[in-house]
């Protein structure tokens, strides 16, 4: 953990960055206490791409602001990978992220796990589970060269900005491509998240709300839902959730 925040965290933080976003928002007071979901590690960026980083993430976000969030990165600036000199190219990392934090107090001013070195093609497990007044998250690698590894991290409710982010206080999930640098319009590959299941506290408005997911550009990328359906009345599920880039939008 460092006691400065990192050009990539300040790019998290900002959200200034380029890419398509999808979010569910409760309005009625409900909350989503669960996320879990499959990424499929894509192409690394073209060659000609030397600006960054590059993420790709689903996260939960508190009502006072930050968020929970397994990160799959490019040319991000974490050096405390658990797999170090893996027998493939260094391209992209899995790393835990919790920020920002209640800067009034001594809490950190950022939160993240060690990481893991993955190789294209392979799948990653990962999930934020509220429990206990905090939250967890975990990624374990389920296929490829890293196969085996995982990383953990807990996250104490009382070190966001607002009075918690316990169950009460999360009513939002997003889907990302955060895309940073000068090269951003060449980003040229699909992400995909598969299996993914987000449980809210109670059933108050969850089919409703998980139901307004549909295929939509926003000038940036492009977002596609596959397979949804409810497990129960407080669980929404999807076979699939795809990112892509505008130029291959509607393809």
């Amino acid at each position: 953990m460092r006691a400065a925040l990192s050009l990539a965290t300040l790019a998290l933080l900002v959200r200034s960055s380029y890419g398509i976003s999808w979010s569910l928002i409760f309005d009625n007071g409900n909350t989503w206490t669960q996320q879990k979901y499959i990424i499929t590690v894509p192409p690394p960026p073209p060659p000609s791409v030397t600006t960054g980083p590059w993420y790709f993430w689903c996260g939960l976000q508190p009502q006072g602001g930050g968020v929970i969030q397994p990160v799959l990165g490019w040319k991000t600036s974490e050096n405390t990978q658990v797999n170090q000199d893996p027998p493939f190219p260094e391209v992209w990392a899995i790393n835990l992220w919790s920020l920002p934090w209640d800067y009034s107090s001594s809490n950190p001013t950022l939160q993240e796990s060690a990481g893991i070195w993955v190789d294209q093609g392979a799948r990653v497990a990962s999930t934020i589970q509220w429990e206990n007044g905090e939250w967890y998250q975990q990624s374990d690698v389920l296929s490829g060269a890293a196969a085996g590894q995982t990383v953990e991290m807990t996250t104490p409710a009382s070190y966001f900005l607002s009075d918690g982010a316990g169950d009460d206080n999360t009513p939002m999930v997003v889907c990302e491509s955060e895309l940073d640098g000068d090269q951003v319009d060449q980003w040229d590959f699909t992400v995909t998240f598969t299996d993914v299941y987000i449980k809210a506290q109670t059933s108050d408005g969850v089919q409703t709300l998980c139901e307004t997911a549909t295929d939509h550009s926003d000038g940036s990328g492009y977002i596609s839902f596959s397979g949804f359906q409810m497990v129960d009345d407080v669980t929404c599920y999807w076979s699939s959730i795809t990112l892509t880039p505008p130029a291959q939008a509607g393809n």
